[in-house]
């Protein structure tokens, strides 16, 4: 992450298999991180994963541990989407709740797998869109990806 000529940190992406409950799953992380003067100003240390499944991408788990100028979390949310909820555990604060959630929801690093591999993905013309349904924050928001056009990078 650049600003300017400045190095102001990086994020990476990766994908692994897993197991969970001995059932395959892909197993997603997400880091992201400031770096030399840039973390003096403001200090980032996020962490996101997510285990999903290999079908269909539902979630089974995720894992949020950030800290963003102070702001922290430390959660894990555990999904079962037979009975459309999921259980976070907050660790920050010793605490858990269920929430109710919708049929099929993801989770913020779930979502940019399900909606890759999306059945419409490749028939959206320019201005269309793909509405589902996100799990973050300890609430269920609309995410909408809309589809701008494609260019070939070389």
């Amino acid at each position: 992450i650049h600003y300017g000529i400045v190095n102001a940190g990086y994020a990476t992406l990766e994908v692994k298999d897993a197991t969970i409950n001995n059932k395959k799953v892909f197993h997603a992380v997400g880091k992201g991180y400031t770096t030399g003067m840039s973390k003096f100003f403001f200090k980032v240390e996020d962490l996101y994963e997510s285990y999903f499944d290999k079908e269909n991408g539902s979630p089974y788990r995720y894992i949020r541990k950030i800290n963003e100028g102070g702001y922290t979390k430390n959660q894990e949310g555990i999904f079962n989407q037979n009975e459309n909820r999921v259980l976070v555990k907050d660790y920050k604060r010793k605490s858990e709740k269920t929430i109710v959630t919708s049929n099929n929801v993801q989770d913020i690093i779930s979502s940019f797998y399900y909606l890759r591999n999306h059945p419409n993905i490749d028939k959206l013309k320019s201005g269309e869109a793909i509405t589902i349904d996100m799990f973050f924050d300890d609430e269920i928001t609309k995410f909408k990806l809309k589809y701008v056009g494609r260019q070939d990078i070389t």
